[in-house]
């Protein structure tokens, strides 16, 4: 049954966090966990935006940062203050119910800008509520990962399909939502930002035993490798950060310790 995103993630709200509880998800998370604190040093106001059970939220909560979460999931909301998330709002990307530059950075993890159903919406919706100079943290789903997985499953029937729309079905046996992978141009086409870091994360394939086993390693090739533009469009993910254009008049409000 093919559903509305924030309805999968109703459904699977309460075995959310375990869903993620394996070697490759933990190893992406500390790589995230790497790349964020290079873009949001300084404690400052952020919107986690699509913020599910809070993973995020609660990260920079507890580094002083001033973060409020929305998610459209009632569900994941629920989950997200049992865990100790001091201020969550029931919300849609498209229609952010705030303030024009009311944030110093956006948070959009989870892959959340490939889950929305309005795109052009969703970031024009960022680009009203950040601050001049403030920043999009981001990571979306990799359109040649899927490709590859379709060509590897043998999907021809539907190949065609996904090759002219960039969106994919996924979810589970019983219920699935649609997901809208990124290409270059996705990025080349935006109009009021800047781009100021892309990543590939999980730039090489590896098997779970390989990622206990060799860890420390790991982490350093992808550190190591995650900018390279040969291997990037190769990543299960993509991460990137857009810095909000400065509007002609008057000087930057923006503050989380940007360089």
């Amino acid at each position: 049954m093919l559903l509305r995103a924030w309805e999968y993630y109703d459904r699977v709200a309460e075995k959310y966090d375990s869903m993620y509880d394996n070697p490759r998800w933990h190893l992406y998370h500390e790589l995230l966990q790497c790349f964020l604190k290079e873009h949001l040093k300084e404690p400052c106001k952020i919107l986690d935006l699509g913020g599910g059970t809070g993973r995020w939220s609660l990260f920079f909560q507890n580094r002083r940062f001033d973060v409020v979460m929305v998610d459209p999931s009632e569900k994941m909301l629920k989950v997200a203050k049992e865990k100790g998330v001091k201020n969550v709002i029931k919300a849609r990307a498209e229609s952010l119910p705030f303030p024009s530059e009311s944030f110093d950075g956006v948070l959009a993890l989870g892959d959340v800008l490939s889950y929305v159903e309005n795109r052009d919406k969703a970031f024009s919706e960022v680009r009203r509520v950040l601050k001049p100079k403030g920043v999009l943290v981001a990571m979306v789903d990799n359109f040649y990962t899927f490709l590859q997985q379709i060509v590897e499953t043998n999907g021809w029937n539907w190949i065609h399909r996904f090759v002219s729309t960039q969106t994919i079905e996924i979810g589970d046996v019983a219920f699935s939502f649609r997901s809208y992978a990124f290409k270059p141009e996705d990025f080349e086409a935006l109009e009021g930002f800047d781009m100021v870091d892309i990543r590939g994360i999980g730039v090489f394939n590896y098997t779970e035993t390989q990622i206990e086993k060799n860890r420390d390693i790991i982490i350093e090739l992808e550190k190591k490798f995650s900018k390279d533009e040969h291997i990037l469009w190769k990543a299960e993910h993509i991460f990137f950060v857009l810095r909000k254009k400065e509007e002609p008049l008057g000087p930057s409000t923006g503050g989380c310790g940007r360089d």
